[in-house]
């Protein structure tokens, strides 16, 4: 009877079959993780929440920050440069050019060859 079917009816039979099959598995084999505990079993004390806050959230915090100072500390003390690829202090230009061996002159007056590059038409 199935195999008459067109594919589009074919496919949503095949998916309904497999969904419902899936759920009822599921709940057949769920069933004896509703069992009672067994009646030898101590009865379990209620944990403090602040004492779950602690574990759950103090600890991994704890654990990240002697990480990090164990990371960065060593070179923060030796004064070494902490972001990759920065430029050191010493080269960096925050109060305007120094004067070097290196720097063009300014331009003194119209006619002068000194500074960058000029162009002529």
């Amino acid at each position: 009877m199935i195999s008459t079917l067109s594919p589009a009816l074919r496919r949503s039979a095949l998916v309904l079959v497999t969904g419902l099959t899936s759920i009822g598995l599921s709940v057949a084999l769920a069933g004896p993780a509703m069992a009672e505990p067994s009646e030898g079993w101590p009865d379990s004390d209620p944990v403090d929440m602040m004492h779950v806050l602690l574990v759950l959230a103090g600890v991994p915090l704890l654990l990240f920050l002697v990480i990090l100072t164990a990371v960065y500390l060593p070179a923060l003390v030796r004064g070494e440069r902490l972001a990759p690829g920065a430029p050191l202090v010493e080269n960096q230009w925050l109060g305007g050019p120094r004067r070097s061996a290196g720097e063009l002159a300014a331009p003194d007056g119209e006619r002068s060859e000194a500074g960058g590059a000029s162009g002529r038409w």
